[in-house]
């Protein structure tokens, strides 16, 4: 865990100018990562390196940047590769000579020897920066899943990189475009960001920045694993790419903490994880029904009580969090002080601050690609997209989610009125199952102007339809037998690159490194992803469900289910009223919302015709915003030579 960042500066720049800059970039990335690091600026002032170290384990203790032999290669690394020991006793045999036990410097090493088309064979958790000298080029590297954060921008010929935003564009005001995608979808999702001008780096990537020109490449292109088309082979082969996922993640570890939902991937993964551990296993749960009405906290304690013999089956040593007020209202404000803004960010404080008060280091995490769970989502989105094609069940659906729309403008049948219509594309059916405001309910609560000006700088059903078609990994996966399966292989991509990337996993790591958490998601492996996209997820509907054969009992299995959603809006009604009111009865300081339809949003709530939803995601980015406005937060004033 760590942090990095850097400046390829115009040219002019002094070396003082670049170096109070980069000094100040450093300095904005102090709450992810809390200990001060090294900093290289190069004599002419051509580039300047800087990385901040975090804490608990796998956090690199190594001051960095660190140097090849001859000097002419500098890197900074958040993360290592998993495969970093097997690489390193490979390039120590060819006759490099290590400076640390950090593992990211294989990544130096293995560039020095093979060159820049020798970094696909990275795996694991990474994000780099690599200078070389001699080619006067810096190379920024991001691992397959984007797991590790790393952000650009480029201004006036100045280049910047960093592991936050915040580091990049310092007291800038929220992107309108941010803020309407965030709004309908409960996330930012990637490539754009809060800040105007500065995007991810998008994952599997390699970025190549030589003076005034930038080179995006793809190190994600072929596939590792092939299934061979003879079932019984393929669901061996599949079982030990799981285990193999499973192990590397818990490599050297004698103890790990296990957050159990009762869902299939937290089963499968105890599973697997069991007979890897031994005594050094234990279950976490966090307890809701308190704050849930009778009903809510009745299903909640039925949850739990399958959750615990689950874990009792496994015989693992199991914990529930109780979750009150207190932790509620530390939670909330954790999350509003995040790089950015994410209706997740309270329930992945919630689960950090509960494994780390219980004494774990390590979050083994059951985050899974949609996959690998079979696709929910997807018979949604194709019902709705075959209605959408048919006029007389189009018109029809409209018209009464139109007319349940007037009583409820802020609910699901607004949202559905709003998207659902005509279409070959994937976008507004897709919008219409997860969209939280649809067009009209955004028109209600934002300013004109802040709506203009997002739609003009991005159209979110176009992000959406890209996905789709572009899905992350290699271009492996054989032709769709039928409509069917292409939607499902749609949906899959877009809900891999957005609520799962671009929500919950960041969420997870950035308040994993805020708590000290080393955190590891064995299912986000890319073999097992190349795997299921080059037609190994024709094996079974969800895949996970065949390594649970013979590890549970039949009424175990069946008792596996999704888990009921937080108490929200309970909270928002009790706990957090005080909160919700004063973020959302008082006017925001950068003028984007539209105050008399924010307090007729709050009317409809406590009236009971509208959902929590909305006011949970308006709610929890006034928050950001207002803590994003506070000067203490302000990370090292203004820079002259950063971008």
């Amino acid at each position: 865990m760590g942090s990095i960042a850097g400046i390829v500066p115009r040219p002019g720049c002094g070396r003082e100018e670049l170096t109070v800059s980069i000094k100040a970039m450093r300095d904005a990335l102090g709450r992810r990562a809390p200990l001060e690091g090294g900093l290289a600026v190069a004599y002419d002032a051509s580039v300047a390196l800087t990385h901040r170290g975090g804490t608990g384990p796998g956090a690199e203790a190594v001051l960095q940047p660190l140097r090849n032999e001859r000097g002419t290669l500098w890197l900074v690394a958040d993360g290592e590769p998993a495969n970093a020991t097997e690489l390193r006793l490979e390039l120590v045999a060819a006759g490099h000579e290590f400076q640390s036990g950090c593992g990211s410097e294989v990544i130096l090493h293995l560039y020095e020897q093979y060159g820049i088309g020798a970094l696909e064979r990275l795996t694991g958790n990474f994000a780099f920066a690599l200078w070389d000298r001699e080619e006067h080029e810096l190379l920024l590297g991001r691992d397959r899943f984007g797991t590790k954060p790393l952000y650009m921008c480029e201004r006036d010929g100045t280049y910047a990189f960093a592991s936050e935003v915040r580091a990049l564009r310092p007291g800038e005001p929220l992107d309108p475009s941010a803020l309407v995608a965030y709004l309908v979808l409960g996330y930012v999702p990637e490539p754009i960001t809060v800040a105007t001008g500065a995007h991810a780096v998008a994952p599997g990537t390699i970025v190549r920045v030589r003076g005034s020109r930038l080179r995006i490449e793809r190190f994600w292109e072929e596939s590792s694993a092939w299934p061979s088309g003879q079932r019984e082979v393929d669901r061996a082969r599949f079982g030990g790419l799981l285990r193999d996922a499973v192990e590397a993640a818990v490599e050297g570890e004698d103890d790990v903490g296990i957050f159990v939902d009762g869902s299939i991937a937290s089963a499968a993964l105890l599973a697997l994880v069991r007979p890897m551990l031994g005594r050094g296993l234990r279950t976490h749960v966090l307890d809701f029904s308190g704050g849930a009405d009778d009903t809510g906290a009745r299903g909640a304690r039925a949850h739990q009580d399958g959750v615990t013999a689950l874990a009792d089956w496994f015989r693992g040593e199991h914990r529930r969090h109780r979750v009150d007020g207190t932790l509620l209202a530390s939670a909330f404000r954790a999350a509003t002080v995040a790089d950015q803004p994410s209706t997740g960010a309270t329930l992945a404080a919630l689960i950090t601050s509960a494994m780390r008060s219980a004494g774990e280091r390590v979050w083994l995490a059951g985050l899974a690609t949609p996959q690998l769970l079979g696709a929910e989502t997807a018979r949604v989105v194709r019902w709705l997209w075959r209605a959408g094609r048919h006029g007389s069940t189009s018109g029809l659906t409209r018209v009464a989610a139109r007319m349940l729309a007037r009583r409820r403008p802020f609910g699901r049948a607004a949202t559905l009125a709003d998207y659902l219509g005509p279409s070959d594309a994937i976008a507004p059916a897709y919008l219409a199952t997860r969209g939280v405001f649809g067009p009209e309910a955004l028109g209600r609560v934002l300013r004109p102007d802040a709506l203009a000006h997002a739609r003009s700088g991005f159209d979110l059903a176009r992000h959406v339809d890209a996905r789709a078609l572009a899905p992350l990994g290699p271009a492996c996966a054989p032709p769709a037998a039928s409509a069917q399966v292409a939607i499902e292989r749609a949906v899959a991509a877009v809900d891999l690159a957005g609520p799962l990337m671009s929500g919950a996993l960041r969420a997870a790591e950035a308040s994993a490194v805020a708590y000290g958490l080393a955190l590891r998601a064995p299912f986000l492996d890319h073999r097992l992803h190349e795997w299921l996209t080059a037609g190994g997820a024709a094996l079974d509907r969800a895949p996970l469900l065949g390594i649970l054969d013979g590890a549970l009992p039949p009424p175990l299995v069946r008792r596996l289910a999704p888990p009921p959603p937080p108490p929200i809006g309970q909270w928002l009604r009790n706990e957090m009223r005080a909160t919700c009111e004063e973020q959302l009865l008082t006017d925001d300081g950068e003028g984007l919302f539209r105050q008399e339809a924010l307090d007729g949003l709050w009317k409809e709530f406590l009236g009971g015709r509208a959902p929590w939803e909305p006011v949970w995601s308006v709610v929890t980015v006034r928050a950001w915003m207002r803590a994003a406005r506070d000067p203490g937060r302000s990370a090292g004033g203004e820079r002259r030579c950063a971008a």
